[in-house]
């Protein structure tokens, strides 16, 4: 690392405002801002926080700044209390000017409380809860290592109906979990800090200023340096594989193609990766079958089949470059011929694929093919036997090997009853459940598909909420709030009077009960009567969905919803419909419990995405799930994979994902070290060999014949967001 990348926030981006050191004698803030703004007193914030926050003299000794300093014993800045300075009913944002000093990307949560609050959210990826003291609603933001980033957070989310919030500049991911909180009830705000845990991570944080404000910030002016190659690597850090050079680049593509072409399956192995040594009746299609002892999948041939995956395979890793292009080496030139197909320009918004530039770098026109062989080889040796979720259809079919789908478009409404929960008694559902169902008619006969996931991930699983009750939050009528209310009715036997009193209520007819609003349940009795109903919803939701996917495709297997976790019994019901329950599984060091799901549902179960990443590398988070280096990265996918496929109700694991993400964030923000192969498109060579490795040993295991790897690595913090 440089030394100039080593100095404070304020000694680097003063001269970027002024224009050069010699002028850090004037006194000028770090930003002009819009004149309606609340700023926090950062003094008095320090001294609120003597364990965890000093004032530090700023450039020239102008500006004064915050310096975090995350400990064992507390991670929290305590930021406002009722009482301080902000109106929050008047604010649209909260903004923090923040810099962390680390190599690795910061973690920053915002938390708001409510008076008398006792329950609160969960982390948004593992479903667990960290701490004894739960605020109302969390925001966690990922900032990059090294870079001054004002961290916006958008008021209007404080109604809990979004999980992921809006990019802005220089800002990563940002994602919520709670429950709504109205801003006259925010009785209490911390900013906490992460990664932290001694002694590979102990960060320090500058902050520059907090304020409320009624409008966006501007962005920073450009920086000095710039921070992204040509190639799309970080470039203020080195290691081992970076690229250095575009004939080194041509090079190793050409090399791993050749190396890869001629990779086959063992020959224990069928034409699917299904396994020889054990047979079952074949149907010509991918089916379910218990032998007695455990689940398996049955290839069409009828071999026993696990089915070991990566998801996201294919010849591009993108990220939006609008308002952060000074943190670019180089970009092509709208219009560049070359690059063409590494870039996109949509209504103003545009993004850069530096995977795509390096393929067209390493193998010209024909690029798209070479990375397509070069990908199918190495999927074959590396003994993986199936393309997983959102990957390129193209490659999946053109592959050979078996696939899943992720169908599109899962049926809605215009009138949404919670988050993303639909309004499921409507005709509209229905009619919306039949389109979606189409989608599989130019599936239905190939023999290849494993079987489709009907969603990821639903948004009204993040967390435990009862349906029944969210959906009246607000007096907007609904097919289901008219179904609750004779539902409601039929309970109590037409007998109004008896409701109105278990409901503590005065309603002048069960018909009044749709137009109702609730903040609280008006009693026990109708808490008990939501969940019931609630229960009803869920079975709704999704049979409306399966009855119309089954009649359009028979033969492949019903996947399920892909639930990020187990967070209430809804889901429980929900799979028994599926053939298969899938779940998210973010687990450390070994999967997450999955028998309790297959005793309550009585299906197999597919794990549709799980990671380890570390940060010695290219990239400067981890993922969901950490790991110290490459070696421990590598030991931890044996440990993990190995120990599920020893599970007699596991049939499939999906890594998640085949590419790195780019260092400057995807879409949505996330810059993880968590692919098979880099931006540049070589594998990680410790990875890729547990992977050969564990999978050539996954059908004695699930047999019983092996017993599965289990050197548990050293647990480190993740980063992720």
């Amino acid at each position: 690392m440089d030394a100039e990348s080593m100095q404070p926030f304020f000694e680097r981006i003063i001269p970027i405002f002024l224009g050069g050191a010699a002028s850090l004698a004037v006194a000028l803030p770090v930003c002009a801002e819009p004149a309606k703004e609340t700023p926090f007193d950062l003094r008095k914030i320090a001294d609120a926080n003597p364990g965890i926050a000093t004032l530090g003299a700023g450039a020239g000794g102008n500006r004064e700044a915050i310096i975090v300093k995350p400990n064992g014993s507390n991670q929290a800045l305590a930021i406002w209390k009722r009482g301080d300075a902000g109106d929050w009913t008047a604010a649209r944002f909260l903004v923090v000017e923040i810099y962390g000093r680390e190599t690795y990307s910061g973690r920053v949560s915002i938390e708001l409380f409510r008076d008398g609050e006792t329950g609160g959210p969960v982390d948004l990826q593992s479903g667990r809860r960290e701490k004894a003291e739960q605020p109302r609603l969390l925001s966690l933001q990922g900032i990059l290592p090294r870079v001054p980033t004002k961290l916006v957070f958008p008021l209007d989310h404080l109604d809990a109906q979004r999980i992921f919030l809006p990019r802005f500049p220089r800002q990563l991911k940002g994602t919520l979990t709670g429950s709504r909180l109205d801003p006259k009830e925010i009785a209490a705000v911390k900013l906490r800090f992460g990664p932290y845990a001694e002694p590979h991570f102990t960060p320090v944080f500058e902050i520059a200023s907090i304020s409320l404000r009624t409008e966006r910030p501007d962005p920073y002016p450009a920086l000095a340096s710039h921070v992204v190659d040509k190639f799309g690597q970080w470039k203020p850090k080195d290691w081992p594989g970076k690229i250095a050079s575009e004939e080194e680049l041509v090079r190793k593509n050409g090399n791993l193609l050749k190396s890869v072409e001629a990779a086959r399956f063992p020959d224990s192995w069928s034409a699917y990766g299904g396994w020889k040594e054990m047979r079952f009746d074949a149907t010509g299609f991918f089916r379910t079958h218990h032998d007695g002892r455990r689940w398996w999948l049955v290839d069409p041939d009828g071999y026993a089949f696990l089915s070991a995956g990566v998801t996201c395979i294919g010849p591009g890793a993108a990220g939006p470059v609008n308002g952060i292009e000074d943190l670019f080496e180089w970009l092509p030139d709208n219009g560049d011929t070359r690059y063409g197909p590494a870039t996109r320009n949509w209504r103003d918004n545009r993004s850069m694929d530096f995977l795509k530039a390096n393929l067209i770098r390493s193998f010209g026109d024909r690029w798209e093919e070479s990375w397509s062989r070069t990908t199918a080889g190495m999927m074959r040796k590396f003994r993986l036997n199936t393309v997983g979720n959102w990957s390129n259809i193209e490659f999946a079919r053109a592959s050979k090997l078996p696939y899943v789908l992720q169908m599109r478009s899962f049926p809605t409404t215009g009138n949404l009853l919670f988050r993303d929960f639909p309004d499921v008694f409507s005709k509209e559902y229905t009619a919306s459940a039949v389109r979606f169902a189409r989608q599989l008619e130019s599936y239905k006969d190939d023999k290849l598909l494993i079987g489709y996931f009907l969603l990821n991930e639903p948004h009204w699983g993040f967390g435990y909420h009862n349906l029944a009750f969210e959906m009246f939050a607000t007096p907007a009528p609904s097919d289901t709030k008219s179904a609750f209310a004779t539902w409601v009715r039929a309970q109590y036997k037409d007998d109004l009077a008896a409701f109105n009193k278990a409901w503590n209520l005065q309603l002048e007819s069960f018909d009044r009960l749709g137009s109702q609003t609730f903040a609280k349940c008006p009693s026990k009795a109708s808490e008990k009567m939501f969940h019931e109903y609630s229960r009803i919803m869920v079975g709704k939701y999704v049979d409306v969905v399966c009855d119309e996917v089954e009649k359009v495709d028979p033969n492949h297997l019903n996947l399920g919803m892909r639930y990020a976790w187990i967070s209430s019994d809804l889901m429980y019901n929900a799979g028994q419909r599926f053939d298969v329950f899938s779940i998210n599984g973010y687990g450390n060091p070994g999967p997450p419990e999955t028998r309790e799901i297959t005793r309550r549902s009585g299906k197999p179960v597919i794990i549709g995405e799980w990671h380890f990443g570390a940060t010695d590398r290219g990239l400067p988070a981890t993922g969901i799930q950490g790991a110290l280096n490459q070696a421990q990265r590598a030991q931890a996918y044996r440990y993990y994979a190995e120990q599920a496929f020893a599970r007699p109700e596991l049939v499939g694991i999906h890594y998640f994902q085949w590419n790195d993400q780019p260092v400057y964030g995807r879409d949505d923000g996330e810059n993880y070290n968590i692919g098979v192969v880099d931006i540049a498109n070589q594998p990680y060579p410790e990875l890729t060999a547990a992977m050969a490795e564990t999978h050539a040993r996954m059908y004695p295991i699930a047999a019983g014949k092996l017993a599965p790897y289990d050197k548990v690595i050293e647990r480190v913090p993740s980063i992720h967001y």
